[in-house]
């Protein structure tokens, strides 16, 4: 694959999931948000939208050996539309128990598009610019997130408009896949299992996870911890924008970092400012314009580890390891996710409503300390063959 060839395709994948991540936009707050409609328990509700994280350790399981067979575009063409399926389906069958089962198969379907595409942006992306080009991917997915909502504000959430808007989402993200060159990338599947990387590649899978727990704890509890301290709705929810916003403008600066300074220099300093931010939550309650500053922040920083792990991972395998390589950060990510609003609302039950930062910070507390753990054994080693980080 020539230049150019590999540039269309790296824009395909990126423009293809970003426009996927509006639909995940779209279809997560839409969901609770018709189950709350109806009165659904809350803890229910909650039960429901983790079947979506179970599938997310499933999906990778399956995907590298698809991968392998039919190449990185042939295998999202396909996907792609099966999970607009498996979504589509949630309006008809309209029962709790079969949205457990269709949010199940939609985790695992969505999580095979996210590890596939990833290790497909971290091939074609490169030895030089791996961390900035990540850095793109991420903050592209970010804004795919962020604007969902906005159209789930458009469509609200009676009827089909909003179903039908994920059918319109799901033909453009599809677009880019079409007009991408011919993937021709094949290889053997002889690398090793994704369960059995993750043993490779601990501490990457370790700082994976802890991102998880803090990601789906944040979306999930913000906006509650600042209805708690005295917020409005509106403001409380306003506060995840800040966070988003700052993912978006902060993931490519900290992708060029982690390029000229090493992976773990970066994931350093994101650590830090990450506990930093957790640890003065109680200080900003009621100073909005502090804390939105600091939630931008936060947002960016905190974000920014997960793309340093991506980067990490591509600087050290190839092929079906790649492949085996993203599937394990897949897993390792619903692994954190599932268990992150668990956590979060376990520790705000215990100091009510401060719990979340005091979690969050003890969560990056763990992630420097890993970072600086380093000898034998799976620990942080430097790559002599580049300026970046390796984990080993």
């Amino acid at each position: 694959m020539d230049g150019a060839e590999r540039g269309w395709s790296l824009a395909a994948a990126i423009s293809s999931i970003a426009v996927f991540g509006i639909g995940i936009g779209v279809g997560a707050p839409l969901l609770s948000l018709m189950l709350e409609a109806r009165g659904t328990a809350s803890w229910l509700t909650g039960f429901n939208a983790a079947m979506t994280f179970v599938g997310v350790m499933v999906g990778p399981l399956l995907t590298p050996r698809l991968v392998a067979r039919f190449g990185f575009k042939n295998f999202l063409l396909a996907a792609l539309p099966l999970s607009l399926v498996l979504f589509l389906l949630l309006k008809p069958f309209d029962s709790l128990v079969v949205w457990l089962v269709l949010r199940l198969a939609g985790g695992i379907a969505g999580s095979a598009i996210f590890t596939a595409t990833e290790a497909w942006i971290s091939q074609l992306a490169g030895e030089a610019n791996r961390g900035r080009t990540v850095g793109i991917y991420a903050a592209s997915l970010s804004a795919g997130f962020g604007i969902g909502p906005l159209v789930l504000s458009l469509t609200g959430i009676a009827g089909w408009a909003p179903f039908l808007a994920c059918i319109v989402i799901e033909i453009v993200a599809m677009l880019p896949l079409l007009a991408a060159p011919s993937d021709r990338v094949r290889f053997e599947v002889s690398g090793s299992h994704p369960v059995a990387m993750m043993a490779r590649m601990k501490p990457i899978v370790l700082t994976v996870i802890l991102f998880g727990v803090y990601e789906a704890a944040v979306l999930a509890l913000i906006p509650v911890w600042g209805a708690r301290v005295g917020f409005g709705a509106d403001t409380a929810a306003a506060l995840l924008s800040a966070i988003y916003l700052g993912s978006i403008a902060l993931q490519i600066p900290i992708g060029w970092f982690s390029d000229r300074f090493g992976r773990t220099f970066a994931l350093r300093l994101c650590g830090a400012l990450g506990l930093l931010g957790a640890v003065s939550l109680p200080w900003l309650a009621g100073r909005p314009i502090p804390l939105f500053v600091v939630l931008f922040l936060w947002g960016g920083f905190g974000t920014g580890i997960y793309p340093i792990a991506l980067s990490a991972a591509g600087d050290r395998f190839r092929g079906a390891d790649l492949v085996n390589a993203n599937a394990a950060l897949v897993i390792a990510y619903g692994m954190g996710a599932f268990i992150g609003p668990i956590l979060g609302g376990a520790a705000m039950g215990a100091w009510n409503p401060h719990g979340i930062g005091a979690i969050l910070a003890a969560m990056f507390a763990v992630l420097l300390v890993a970072t600086l753990w380093r000898g034998d054994g799976g620990r942080l080693e430097d790559d002599p063959r580049s300026k970046s980080v390796a984990f080993r």
